[in-house]
């Protein structure tokens, strides 16, 4: 627990004055009590001491005013703590999920592989405000964001079974793009983007044959945009394991993909998807790194990435607070409300009406003898 204002609570004494005038008051009642008259005499004229009752409501009012300068000082208790990136560094990372991403020539998979080292390089740079973009055929993005757990929770929520067919890095990259690229005027998005130092790392093992992703990287270049590509995957051919839906493992069945023909699909880093990665890199001034053998090469990146952010500051961090002073508020009104309600002598009875006295009947005057 702690306040907001605490400087206020030297005012706490003011509830010590509240009691010093009721005892005052007090002390002068008995004196007028005096002057009126023998106190022996004035005693028996009062039917009820309300000086009990009047030491009670005292009490509450010197308690609702040292509660009322509580509520003041603004009672808070701790609620978290929130980190701001000095360097102020947004990246997103675009994960490749085709299908060709279970092969197995990084072990243990493609895509288990590039899972494992992009969440342990989210875990080392927290200083980083991070985004996700997960893409096959199609693409899905989380928003750049301090809250890096949500960040690793998407990029293990989605799976190269349930994506559209395809490697769409022209529509992922755009996508990471309109997340990094603040939707204000041209002169305010360009200030806004040298502070923020927008970075994408694409991760794939593919060529886009349907886009134009070296398009998209140049005009990402024009935004201040680096992107950064690690290429996964080896050249030698590597046949596509066959993953069952329901159990997240390859088929005991059929253990990998065919085609029509029966033949077993393949995939492989062929020499023009390096090239197009390459200039999607050199577009930008990024870094190109192909996976060696038991890696994805994610280490060049991270080391890149943390030199940026050493080289722009430290991060900053806020301790959040939640405000309690309703509760003191609350328990003036209690008290004021009590206060109210209790009087200084009991309520008395109403008295019995009294009845009403009989009317007297006149007396027959007696007639005498001589009377005729």
């Amino acid at each position: 627990m702690s306040f907001a204002y605490p400087w206020i609570l030297f005012g706490l004494p003011i509830a010590l004055i509240v009691l010093g005038i009721a005892v005052a008051g007090d002390v002068a009642r008995r004196r007028a009590a005096l002057r009126f008259g023998e106190p022996r005499l004035v005693d028996a004229l009062i039917t009820f001491d309300a000086g009990s009752r009047r030491a009670v409501k005292g009490g509450l009012r010197v308690l609702a005013v040292a509660l009322a300068i509580v509520a003041l000082a603004r009672p808070r208790t701790r609620g978290g703590e929130k980190v701001t990136p000095a360097a102020d560094v947004n990246a997103v990372i675009a994960l490749d999920l085709s299908k060709s991403m279970y092969a197995e020539d990084v072990a243990p998979s493609r895509i288990a592989r590039a899972r494992l080292d992009a969440t342990r390089m989210i875990n080392d740079l927290p200083q980083i405000r991070w985004g996700a973009v997960a893409f096959a055929g199609e693409a899905a993005a989380y928003p750049p964001t301090t809250d890096i757990k949500h960040v690793i929770a998407f990029l293990h929520a989605h799976e190269p079974y349930a994506m559209p067919g395809g490697t769409a890095i022209g529509k992922a990259l755009e996508l990471a793009r309109r997340n990094l690229v603040p939707e204000t005027s041209a002169e305010q998005a360009a200030a806004k983007i040298a502070r923020r130092k927008p970075v994408i790392v694409l991760v794939t093992d593919g060529e886009d044959l349907e886009g134009d992703p070296v398009a998209v990287a140049r005009a990402a270049a024009q935004d201040g945009i680096v992107i950064h590509v690690v290429a996964v995957g080896s050249r030698a051919p590597q046949p596509v394991p066959n993953i069952d839906p329901d159990t997240g493992k390859p088929n005991p069945r059929e253990r990998y993909v065919h085609d029509d023909n029966g033949a077993a699909v393949m995939t492989e880093l062929t020499t023009t998807a390096e090239g197009q990665l390459k200039a999607i890199a050199a577009e930008t001034s990024g870094l190109y790194v192909r996976a060696e053998e038991g890696t994805t090469g994610l280490d060049a990146i991270e080391a890149k990435l943390r030199a940026m952010v050493l080289s722009v500051g430290v991060e900053r961090r806020e301790t959040l607070y939640a405000d309690q002073y309703a509760f003191p508020l609350a328990g003036v009104a209690l008290l004021l409300i009590i206060d109210a309600l209790l009087g200084e002598a009991p309520r008395s009875r109403r008295p019995e009406p009294t009845p009403r006295p009989r009317p007297l009947q006149p007396r027959a005057r007696a007639r005498r003898p001589d009377a005729a």
